[in-house]
């Protein structure tokens, strides 16, 4: 049997106290979750502020929900709805006149289910996909679209692709980034 392994691996470079940074793994808890596959987010926020101390927390919660919300969609669909949500729970703190966040926020979404990979990401995070000895820099594939004021769209494209059994996916905030 096939099996997926998930580790959280975090380094705790020198503390800056204006940097939080937080890793959330969803492993599917009933059947009905099971049909989508796990949720796997990782995220960072430089330069914050007070009223932005759980920010990663909160948009974790929404794009969650919004996940697995119906579990008679794809995975893909799934994450494209809960990133839909995402993006609306960040344009409504700016409309607020919260807008210290934005070019502050590396945060990175993936779904993964029988080796089906989903995934995009947002600001400095990087994805990478170690395969037989190679490093690939899977989030290349991303294509970036210019983020529009109204309505806000931090969230774009999602790259879809099969993993193999063996291949580990890294994603690593910009403070561990080493070149390859």
């Amino acid at each position: 049997k096939n099996i997926m392994q998930i580790f959280e691996f975090h380094f705790n470079p020198k503390v800056k106290s204006d940097l939080i940074f937080n890793a959330f793994c969803y492993d599917p808890q009933n059947i009905y979750e099971k049909r989508l596959g796990g949720l796997y987010l990782a995220g960072a926020l430089k330069n914050v502020l007070p009223q932005n101390t759980h920010l990663l927390e909160h948009l974790t919660q929404t794009i969650k929900q919004q996940y697995y919300k119906n579990s008679l969609r794809s995975p893909a669909k799934a994450l494209q709805e809960g990133l839909k949500l995402g993006n609306t729970f960040l344009e409504n703190i700016s409309k607020k006149g919260d807008v210290s966040w934005l070019g502050n926020l590396d945060f990175a979404v993936l779904s993964l289910k029988n080796f089906e990979l989903n995934f995009t990401k947002t600001g400095e995070i990087k994805i990478y996909l170690l395969r037989r000895g190679q490093v690939i820099d899977i989030d290349k594939r991303l294509k970036f679209e210019e983020i529009e004021p109204y309505p806000l769209k931090i969230f774009g494209n999602i790259v879809s692709g099969k993993l193999a059994i063996d291949d580990i996916v890294l994603v690593l905030t910009e403070e561990l980034l080493i070149p390859f």
